[in-house]
């Protein structure tokens, strides 16, 4: 009797244990699936209704933020490459209340007239720019070019890329600056391609033939990959939701001018075909008006 007591104690404790196992599990594919939503913004502030602007958009960010990517160009062409500006837009993005990510734009670097002194400015300002808030988000920054980074976050790869458009200052560099970009996508993609279902690139630039050494191949990569991608990039200042590449796995989104609409709200669902869910938060037309582009 008290044999059969202890084993179907035993037995029953075996259940438990299994079933809170099998709970776990579920409830850690459940998290491995769940959407990823964050905000994008681009190309601001210009101008000076701009920096109060900006700084507004910031304080309204919604709570269901888990991150927001600047995607370049923190200044107009024409404004001057000093470092007040640096610092000024860096204060205005430490406003966040969750962590910020910020690529380089054309115009606070590449574009000016002392190159080599702007990326000092952005590299003191803006590199690792994340760090500035506690998160769990998973971050690696590519050895030599650590304003490239990767995280992995509900099933999602992202990447942040040093591409962008403008002058070709350095023929060197920017051939040199695309191979490393184009190593940090497949390097990423190496590692962790088989276990996500979905891959986000964040570059500043329009895809442009003196981008070709970099889109050219990683059209191939896109196609060997077979998943959802979504590159999303600033530079052209106005709304485009298209699919341009030879590789139609690749939708191509082009935020927002900053000044024209508030940072772009997007979800990564785990729908195979169509995941890229988009909000351009802009208020309804007044009726008769034509909407904006």
């Amino acid at each position: 009797m008290v044999m059969n007591i202890l084993k179907t104690a035993a037995s029953l404790a075996l259940t438990i244990a299994a079933s809170a196992v099998a709970q776990a599990q579920h409830a850690s594919d459940q998290l491995a699936h769940a959407s990823v939503t964050f905000y994008a913004m681009g190309d601001v502030p210009y101008a000076p209704e701009e920096d109060v602007l900006l700084p507004q958009q910031i304080a309204e960010l919604p709570e269901d933020a888990e991150f927001v990517i600047h995607v370049g160009d923190i200044k107009g062409g024409a404004a001057a490459c000093d470092e007040a500006v640096y610092v000024k837009v860096a204060g205005m993005l430490r406003q966040a209340t969750g962590p910020v990510f910020i690529i380089p734009g054309d115009n606070e670097w590449n574009d000016c007239t002392n190159p080599t002194e702007a990326w000092q400015f952005w590299d003191k300002h803006f590199m690792r720019f994340d760090q500035h808030w506690q998160h769990r988000l998973p971050v690696f920054r590519q050895i030599g070019r650590e304003e490239n980074f990767s995280f992995v976050k509900g099933n999602v790869l992202f990447l942040g890329l040093n591409i962008v458009g403008g002058l070709i200052h350095d023929p060197a560099e920017w051939k040199q600056r695309h191979a490393d970009d184009l190593h940090w996508v497949r390097r990423n993609l190496q590692r962790f391609g088989d276990n996500i279902s979905n891959l986000v690139i964040f570059g500043h630039a329009k895809p442009a033939a003196q981008h070709s050494d970099f889109f050219d191949p990683f059209n191939k990569d896109a196609q060997n990959f077979g998943k959802p991608i979504l590159y999303l990039h600033g530079d052209g200042h106005r709304w485009i939701h298209d699919r341009p590449f030879a590789a139609k796995n690749i939708l191509r989104v082009q935020v927002d001018q900053g000044g024209i609409a508030p940072p772009l709200k997007v979800t990564v669902t785990d729908d195979l075909t169509d995941p890229f869910q988009f909000d351009r938060r802009k208020p309804a037309p007044a009726p008769g008006q034509e909407p904006q582009p």
